[in-house]
């Protein structure tokens, strides 16, 4: 079975936060999509449904940060109170800071088999859905290059994720998978 290579490179038009799941008061983003984000944007392409969990399996995914600039902002936040279907003169509300990156921009590299990988591609050329990364509101930008046949090689550096800790790196634990366990999901992480 041959193995086929996609590279494409996804542009923020804006803001964007990859939402650490860790806290309430404080909302910290990762500095790149992590991997069920990058999954999430392929299955939106191919118009799946929002649980179907099928593309996990299908790839080896790499993620190359181009560019990106951390910022903090404040903002105070209404909390709503019952079911928003009755007019409320007051709502507590409570301080919040987010985290959000400027801009960023990624090369992301996908391995697989021919077939899925022409799949994607001609997915990501048409969408069926229009494609964000983040929330909804983060529409980006992507240049799709060709699929290439490929092979593994050796290298001594590396411009792109690589999993453990090296020197000189910023570590991230980042969701890598979903896991369907009875009717909910747990998510399993990469270092």
């Amino acid at each position: 079975m041959s193995t086929f290579g996609l590279k494409f490179r996804i542009d923020c038009l804006y803001f964007v936060t990859f939402r650490k799941p860790t806290s309430t008061s404080l909302i910290l983003t990762y500095v790149i999509p992590p991997y069920t984000t990058i999954r999430g944007l392929i299955s939106n392409a191919l118009g799946l449904p929002r649980d179907d969990l099928r593309v996990q399996d299908w790839f080896k995914i790499g993620i190359k940060p181009l560019k990106f600039e951390k910022n903090r902002e404040m903002a105070k936040i209404l909390k709503l109170k019952g079911t928003g279907m009755k007019y409320e003169r007051t709502f507590p509300s409570s301080p919040m800071f987010k985290n959000f990156l400027i801009e960023p921009s990624y090369e992301v590299y996908l391995v697989g088999s021919e077939k899925k990988i022409k799949e994607t591609y001609l997915a990501l050329l048409n969408p069926k859905r229009p494609l964000y990364l983040g929330s909804s509101d983060d529409l980006i930008d992507l240049k799709i290059w060709e699929p290439v046949k490929i092979e593994e090689v050796e290298t001594n550096e590396v411009w792109s994720v690589a999993e453990g800790v090296h020197e000189g790196c910023i570590v991230e634990k980042v969701p890598y998978k979903f896991v369907k366990v009875g009717k909910t999901f747990d998510v399993k992480y990469k270092t």
